[in-house]
């Protein structure tokens, strides 16, 4: 499967796992993907990763645990994060209500573009 992510070094995996909360995803005594979220300092959320390895996708797994997140960020006045558009979770991400602010040509400088989707919560704005 292709791969959304521009390549990373050890150190910024490591920044990654230390300034987000990392979650996970077990099935039975497997582990078959992962989630993680960050609070910012304007009281907004950003959902950093969410990925499913291939053999488990289309069983409801990334739906139950993007909803389990929302619940637990909770009263985040806007939760947003970054899609690559051909990447199927597009779909998931709408469907819970997310919406596009824009779209960035180069977001992560590997010549890609980005979406950034956003949820707003109570009734709040979503402009970035």
């Amino acid at each position: 499967p292709r791969i959304y992510i521009p390549n990373e070094s050890i150190e910024k995996a490591l920044e990654e796992i230390r300034d987000n909360e990392l979650f996970f995803i077990k099935k039975g005594s497997e582990s078959v993907g992962m989630i993680a979220y960050q609070k910012k300092p304007d009281g907004s959320a950003y959902i950093s990763n969410m990925a499913v390895v291939p053999e488990y996708r289309g069983q409801g797994i990334a739906r139950t645990v993007m909803e389990m997140i929302l619940k637990i960020i909770g009263a985040e006045s806007r939760i947003w994060l970054v899609v690559h558009p051909e990447n199927v979770a597009l779909n998931l991400y709408t469907s819970l209500g997310f919406v596009e602010e824009k779209r960035v040509e180069n977001y992560y400088g590997d010549g890609e573009p980005r979406l950034v989707l956003a949820k707003a919560i109570n009734g709040s704005n979503t402009d970035i």
